[in-house]
């Protein structure tokens, strides 16, 4: 992975700094920054330690980044693009709310600023062609390849991590599609970028339901596409993945909100009434602040507070 300064680590690498910033673990943390110290802004799908360490609440470590300018105040998640502020308040990390601002108003303590964490696959000159005639909707290409590589289309790593099925499902070029599903490709059970590409149409995302993608693919952040849609007030695209069997109370990460709360948070009026017709829980949430009522009275979204007190929604 290219992480910051044209350094270059490794996904593990990555990935251990950035759950040890989401347990709290500042020794782990530093032990890391004392290897490398450009892990310390190492990001994964644009998310670096800080992200976590806010999120959770770990007021030491998050200071410890700060004082080491691994924040850059421009930063917003993805893909919801609120700022690490926002995600403090929501919390009541009022503390930690502070601490940002005061480091924001003093723009000498940055260090470090923009995206990284470009993965750089080994791919060999077969599997790099493959994927390059999919990309293009090279169909006879691609089946050429596959009649000597049938493996490939079951590799989950191309496009990003998102898997071979990417490209083609976003452009609708169903008789791709279906090629590379009778060679054995899956949509990922854990994507980055379903919205955008899987779900960016209603008719190519139908197809791809009824040849057998999960409806509660989700994102590493345990956000399933139904929060997606939810947040997104795509009522249609909903009721697809209602009707192929999407969970419909599940608990996101980023906002310990159901599909329901997401649709409250946005202010999607019609979307919470299909969610509630559809059997959403009114009170489920992972937080006392982030149930659906909570998300309505702090939003001032006072027609969707009573139809959630119609519906059953508890102070």
């Amino acid at each position: 992975m290219n992480i910051p300064d044209g350094i270059v680590s490794t996904t593990t690498k990555v990935w251990d700094i950035l759950v040890a910033s989401y347990r709290g673990d500042l020794e782990a943390v530093k032990e890391r920054v004392d290897e490398c110290p450009e892990l310390i802004y190492a990001q994964y799908n644009y998310a670096p330690p800080i992200h976590f360490a806010v999120r959770e609440g770990h007021s030491d470590l998050v200071n410890y980044l700060l004082e080491q300018g691994a924040y850059d105040p421009t930063y917003r998640i993805y893909p919801f693009l609120d700022s690490l502020v926002t995600i403090a308040e929501d919390r009541g990390h009022n503390d930690i709310a502070n601490a940002l601002v005061e480091y924001s108003d003093n723009p000498s303590r940055q260090k470090y600023n923009g995206d990284n964490g470009k993965i750089n696959f080994n791919r060999t000159k077969e599997q790099q062609e493959f994927e390059d005639a999919v990309h293009t909707g090279d169909i006879r290409k691609a089946e050429q390849v596959l009649k000597a590589h049938p493996d490939f289309a079951s590799d989950e790593t191309y496009f990003w991590g998102e898997g071979i099925l990417t490209i083609p499902v976003q452009h609708q070029e169903q008789k791709l599609v279906e090629l590379l599903l009778n060679y054995g490709a899956k949509v990922p059970a854990i994507l980055k970028w379903t919205q955008f590409y899987y779900f960016k149409f209603y008719n190519s995302a139908k197809h791809i339901m009824e040849r057998g993608m999960n409806p509660d693919v989700m994102s590493w952040h345990a956000v399933t596409i139904l929060h997606d849609m939810a947040q997104n007030g795509e009522i249609e695209k909903a009721e697809l993945l209602i009707k192929h069997g999407a969970a419909i109370n599940t608990i996101e990460e980023e906002y310990q909100s159901t599909p329901l709360g997401m649709a409250v948070r946005w202010g999607h009026i019609e979307m919470v009434r299909f969610l509630l017709s559809q059997g959403a829980d009114p009170n489920k949430s992972g937080a006392t602040w982030a149930t659906p009522l909570a998300w309505a009275r702090r939003k001032r979204y006072e027609a969707i507070e009573k139809i959630l007190i119609d519906a059953g929604a508890k102070e």
